[in-house]
């Protein structure tokens, strides 16, 4: 019983070590939050570009000649 005391005892007055944190606690936990909320406002601000109208369609041909025949395309 006394060798298990003295272990106790021993063991108990041993240095701690403590790693320091390279920032105060709270950062850990309200970064990731502002950075979510940051990547969620990206995300909403393009969440309309799927729903915009096409584009007007003119009498130019965009992507080059008209064809063999002379008249545009049909796609």
């Amino acid at each position: 019983m006394q060798n298990l005391t003295a272990a106790l005892t021993v063991a108990a007055e041993e240095a701690h070590v403590v790693n320091e944190l390279i920032a105060p606690a709270w950062v850990f936990g309200v970064g990731p939050f502002v950075l979510m909320l940051l990547m969620l406002s990206a995300i909403m601000s393009l969440r309309s570009v799927a729903l915009r109208h096409p584009a007007p369609v003119t009498d130019v041909e965009v992507h080059g000649t008209a064809g063999r025949s002379g008249r545009r395309s049909g796609h």
